[in-house]
Parts: structure tokens; C-alpha cells; sequence
């Protein structure tokens, strides 16, 4: 059975996504015997409870035509890896610093090697440390989900593994979203044979994107903004007669200070030209955009990619709160009519290529990337925290960067 995808799903990043978990060494007796092996056989049986009701996990992609793949439910599987490592927790630091180590904690998918109908659309890595602590590497196609419904799921196996039942039942309709069966569509006389092509080379295959960057390098760097900053930033950009004179007009939040804050700081960074062109890319969560709204629980890409642009001379020299403006005149324009209109724009591509990247354990290639461009993503509103397998609640929680 074919799961048809919506033309969200078919673009922006088109490998798998990562997150992982820190656990601290269990206390439970039953959880530090070895051989009766209970972390591995608890997440094993969970696991397989869950994909139940989460099935298109367990299927394959496959490539059709213009970019575009599909999503077969074919109960092929997810895959689990147990690995014994020689470190401790205690290696990490406080998680915030560059290492190498995050990477060996994750599944590896073997893009190269492999087609893409043959590599599971979710794999997890557990690692047990040598200090008796453990890790729990989760890798998701971004085809299949975003954030919040990769989160969703998350919460859900836990709930299994400690043997509670299922709190939300994913919503698994994309048609709402006006997906389209591709397959039996016009361009059916595009499609090409994609069996004996792996998952890179059927991207190059359609060479719309050959101007972008590849394989650059991405350093993880970590700025810490306490409350007290971020209440400083609001009480800044807040600063003008409109908001000022009580009549009705939001303040900025503090999800659009931190964002115009940190959009300017990286164009000063860079040391641009006044006048070139800086460009903000933002995602918006069209779930609650929608009339009637999406399902709390849709399972799927619901992401709306929106670009802000402004000189970087008035960018710099105009207060903060110029910055926010422009972000909040930008977000607030996503409804229901800009989200069709969105998925009408991408149904009538030829091909999507040019609107999909890779991000391949850091090194980044796709459109959004540049000097002049900064791509913000926001993870205040989703969930996925406090995550109890069993044994406890995680110590630590992001992407393995």
C-alpha cells in the first residue's frame, strides 16, 4: 500500500533527522543485569508495539519521477542497533561542545551504497556506555515527518515501553493537505527507473542543482542567552509608540526578538556589504494556520518555509525592532490561502529537485545555505522531553551536533 505524500513532504530536507538522549546508569536491578539483556528486549518489543499504530515507519521510499518519491507501507521494518562503547557520558562535557563522538551515536545509513527503496525510513542506535549509562539515537526521514510528528512518536514508544497504552493516535491523512498520488498522475511518462540507483546519484540525476553548495562543513557554535537577556531583548525591540500606547498590538515574542537578534548578529558577522541582500529563512508550523486547523496529531510535513530579506546596511543600523517587524509581517501572512497556494506553487514544479538538500551528518548542501542567508528553526514548541523508556528520565536531549 502506498502512503501518498504531500508536496510538503517532498521537499526541504530529504535524508534522515536525528535526535538523541542521554541516560544516566539505571537504577533498577533488573535494568543493570546483562544477561537478561531488559534495555534491548523493552525497546525490541516496544518498538514493534508502536510501529503498529505508526506504520509508515516501517515502510520504504522510492524515487517516481521529478524529485518526487513514495511512500510504500510495506511492513519491511525499522531497524534497531545495540552497540558497547569504551567512553563514558562524562566525555560529552556538558553536551554543548563540538565532538565527534555524537556522530558514532547515531545509525549509520549507507546512502552511497545502498538504494533508497533498500535504507529504513527510521533506525535507532542504542549505546551503552562503559560508566553503565546509555544513549538512545533516533534517525527519521524528514520525507516521512517533521519535528513535531517525529517528536509525537517519541512520546508514544516511551509510553509503550513502560507499559502504559498509547495516549494520541497519529493522524495519517496527508490528503488534507492536498497530497497527490504522483504515480498515477499527467507526468507519468517522466518516471524513470529508479531500482538500480542509489539514493545520491538519483538526485544528480535530474542536475537542477548543481550551483549549490556541497558538502560544506558545518561547526556547531553555541551562544547562551539567559532570561534575564532575553527579557533585555524584548523590553528593546518593544520600545516604540505603537506598542507602547496600550492600544491592542502585541509585543514581540520571544521567539521573534531571539530570531532578529540573531539574524543581525550573524550579518555583522559576516562582514557583508551594505548592500547586498541578507536573507532571513523562517519555519512556520501550518498545523494551526489551517481553517479548520490541522489534527493536533497530524503525522506528516506541515511546515511552511517562509524568506525574509532586507539590505543589510538598514538591517544593522535600525533597531531591533525593525528586524522584528519585518519577521512577524512575514509570519503572520501564513494561512490557510498562503499554505495552498504554497503546495499549489510546488504540485506544478516539473521537478522539486531544486527545492530539496541533504543534510548528511552535517555537511549541508541545499538553498538555504550561504553568507548572505540565515536559516533560523525553532524547537521551544515541541515536544519530546522527559522521555522515560523505563529506566528514568533523559539527562540530556538535542541533535547530535
Amino acid at each position: 500500500m502506498a502512503l501518498p505524500l504531500s508536496e510538503l513532504d517532498q521537499i526541504a530536507i530529504i535524508t534522515l533527522s536525528s535526535h538523541l538522549y542521554f541516560y544516566d546508569k539505571p537504577t533498577q536491578e533488573d535494568w543493570l543485569n546483562p544477561l537478561n539483556n531488559k534495555i534491548i528486549n523493552t525497546l525490541k518489543h516496544s518498538l514493534s508495539q508502536v510501529l503498529v499504530p505508526f506504520y509508515p515507519l516501517a515502510g520504504r521510499l522510492s524515487w517516481i519521477h521529478g524529485g518526487r518519491l513514495k511512500l510504500e507501507c510495506n511492513a519491511m521494518g525499522a531497524e534497531l542497533i545495540e552497540v558497547d562503547s569504551t567512553i563514558k557520558i562524562t566525555d560529552f562535557g556538558d553536551f554543548y561542545s563540538f565532538s565527534e563522538n555524537f556522530q558514532h551515536l547515531l545509525p549509520r545509513i549507507e546512502y552511497y551504497e545502498k538504494p533508497i527503496q533498500d535504507l529504513p525510513v527510521l533506525a535507532v542506535q542504542v549505546t551503552r556506555f562503559a560508566c553503565g549509562g546509555l544513549s538512545v539515537g533516533i534517525s527519521m526521514s524528514h520525507v516521512v515527518v517533521d519535528g513535531k510528528s517525529a517528536f509525537h512518536f517519541t512520546e508514544e514508544w516511551a509510553r509503550l515501553a513502560r507499559g502504559e497504552p498509547l495516549e494520541f493516535v497519529p493522524f495519517l491523512d496527508r490528503r488534507v493537505l492536498q497530497a497527490e498520488d504522483h504515480v498515477s498522475g499527467s507526468r507519468m511518462t517522466e518516471n524513470i527507473a529508479a531500482e538500480n540507483m542509489d539514493f545520491f546519484s538519483q538526485l544528480r540525476y535530474f542536475g537542477e542543482v548543481d550551483n549549490l553548495e556541497w558538502g560544506k562543513q558545518v561547526t556547531p557554535t553555541f551562544v547562551y542567552l539567559t532570561k534575564d537577556k532575553i527579557e533585555r531583548l524584548k523590553e528593546v525591540a518593544n520600545i516604540t509608540k505603537e506598542l507602547m500606547n496600550d492600544n491592542g498590538v502585541r509585543p514581540y515574542s520571544r521567539f521573534e526578538v531571539i530570531t532578529a537578534h540573531i539574524w543581525r548578529c550573524v550579518t555583522k558577522a559576516r562582514e557583508l556589504k551594505n548592500e547586498d541582500i541578507t536573507t532571513l529563512i523562517a519555519c512556520v508550523d501550518a498545523r494551526g494556520r489551517m481553517e479548520p486547523p490541522l489534527p493536533p496529531r497530524y503525522f506528516g510535513n506541515a511546515i511552511i518555509d517562509i524568506e525574509i530579506s532586507s539590505c543589510v546596511g538598514e538591517l544593522i543600523s535600525k533597531p531591533l525592532s525593525y528586524a522584528c517587524s519585518k519577521i512577524r509581517e512575514a509570519t503572520t501572512k501564513v494561512n490557510k490561502e498562503y499554505v495552498l497556494e504554497t503546495i499549489e506553487f510546488y504540485k506544478n514544479q516539473k521537478s522539486v529537485s531544486k527545492y530539496q538538500y541533504i543534510d548528511d551528518r552535517g555537511k549541508i548542501r541545499g538553498p538555504s545555505y550561504g553568507e548572505q542567508n540565515v536559516l533560523v528553526m525553532s524547537w521551544l514548541n515541541l515536544m519530546g522531553r522527559s522521555i522515560d523508556f523505563g529506566s528514568g528520565k533523559e539527562i540530556h536531549m538535542g541533535p547530535p551536533i
